[in-house]
């Protein structure tokens, strides 16, 4: 055991000795000026996040490379990125240049995710006389398909397609007892049933149907959802009901005093509905109050209605004329013939690109937001779509 302690206590002033004698052979200016180090930033504890990229698009971000030392780092011979192939180089003024004390050159990296899920890589520099490292990381996101939503009246179905008109599916939802509005928001699909009286609502997958969501209406035809309550039109009782999201606190007479309401929409600051037999758009507070049931008097018959952040839009579908109505949202500047040319137009939705209408020739209708490129036919194949919405942006 001493002798095993002689020969380690030996070694170790043999390494010490070593390492003393390398210090006294350095040079004064090697002592002061000790070897270049190449800096990225920005980092955070050697690592820089890109955060969180939707799968398919790209984020990128310049980074700066700074030798810290008080001598050149040499000819950079190398700047690469290891790892995931969702980072690549788009720029670099680093290679082939040499960085005296404290200069600085930059790199561009962009990170494009190809799944959903966490993406790693290494940004490294080699120079003649040093090198250096950056840790990159950034998270895939999917991105939800939107979707339009239609009530296929006689057919008891709710039928749904990609936000493009592709991917049509005409029993998305079946069961649905004769619909005629349909709503929805970023959790759930609602529905009326005039017959039933009764509000549904299903999961975004068409999963767990509650054909009994909300009971105890008359007649409901129109029905619209904002962040915290669900609105329908009681055509049988001529009152706007209301309920929570969670169809608690129902409230059949919410707004009273309408005429056979057969649509209705909110936003933000106002609830709106049709009043069918006096030919006019009701209007009022989110909270019921000052109610005007003729804020905009239109010529025709109007059956359902839609809001977005410009403008109050209505159908006209008297006869065979399919005529779309417009106005502003202080019901000023109305145009009664925004949209023409569809057979019959019992429903009406809008998005923040488009404006979607179901037809008597049992199709879904869509046109730009200023009226253009009108296509009658966007979707074809539906059975009586009364009701008509599209998935929240």
């Amino acid at each position: 055991m001493k002798t095993s302690i002689r020969i380690f206590s030996a070694l170790l002033l043999a390494a010490m000795a070593s390492y003393l004698l390398g210090l006294a052979l350095l040079t004064p200016a090697q002592a002061a000026n000790p070897p270049p180090t190449l800096v990225w930033s920005p980092a955070t504890m050697g690592t820089f996040d890109y955060g969180m990229v939707n799968v398919g698009e790209s984020a990128s971000q310049q980074f700066t490379l700074t030798n810290s030392a008080k001598i050149a780092s040499g000819a950079i011979k190398k700047i690469a990125v290891a790892g995931s192939g969702a980072f690549v180089i788009t720029a670099d003024s680093c290679s082939g240049t040499s960085l005296g004390p404290n200069k600085k050159c930059s790199v561009t990296v962009m990170f494009t995710p190809t799944f959903a899920g966490l993406e790693n890589a290494t940004l490294s520099a080699t120079a003649q006389k040093a090198s250096g490292s950056l840790t990159l990381k950034g998270t895939g996101v999917t991105v939800a398909t939107r979707h339009i939503y239609w009530a296929n009246l006689n057919t008891s179905t709710i039928g749904r397609a990609d936000l493009d008109g592709q991917n049509v599916n005409q029993s998305f939802i079946t069961g649905a007892n004769f619909p005629d509005g349909v709503a929805v928001d970023g959790s759930h699909v609602y529905w009326t049933s005039g017959g039933g009286g009764t509000i549904s609502r299903a999961d975004l997958d068409g999963q767990n149907v509650n054909s009994s969501f909300i009971t105890g209406a008359n007649f409901p035809e129109g029905v619209a959802v904002d962040g915290s309550h669900v609105y329908w039109a009681n055509d049988g009782a001529d009152t706007i009901g209301r309920a929570d999201l969670d169809g608690q606190n129902v409230n059949q007479s919410f707004i009273t005093g309408a005429s056979f309401p057969s649509g209705v929409a909110v936003d933000g600051s106002h609830v709106y509905w049709t009043n069918y037999d006096t030919s006019t758009i009701g209007r009022a507070d989110l909270d019921g109050q000052n109610v005007n049931q003729s804020f905009i008097a239109v010529a025709d018959i109007p059956r359902a209605v839609a809001v977005d952040g410009s403008h109050v839009y209505w159908i006209n579908p008297n006869g065979l004329i399919g005529m779309i109505g417009r106005a502003d949202l202080d019901g000023q500047n109305v145009n009664e013939s925004f949209i023409t040319g569809a057979n019959g137009t019992p429903a009406v939705a809008v998005d923040g690109s488009h404006v979607y209408w179901g037809t008597y020739s049992d199709t879904i209708g869509r046109a730009d937001l200023d009226g253009q490129n009108v296509n009658q036919s966007f979707i074809t194949g539906a059975n009586g779509p009364y009701g008509v919405a599209v998935d929240p942006e």
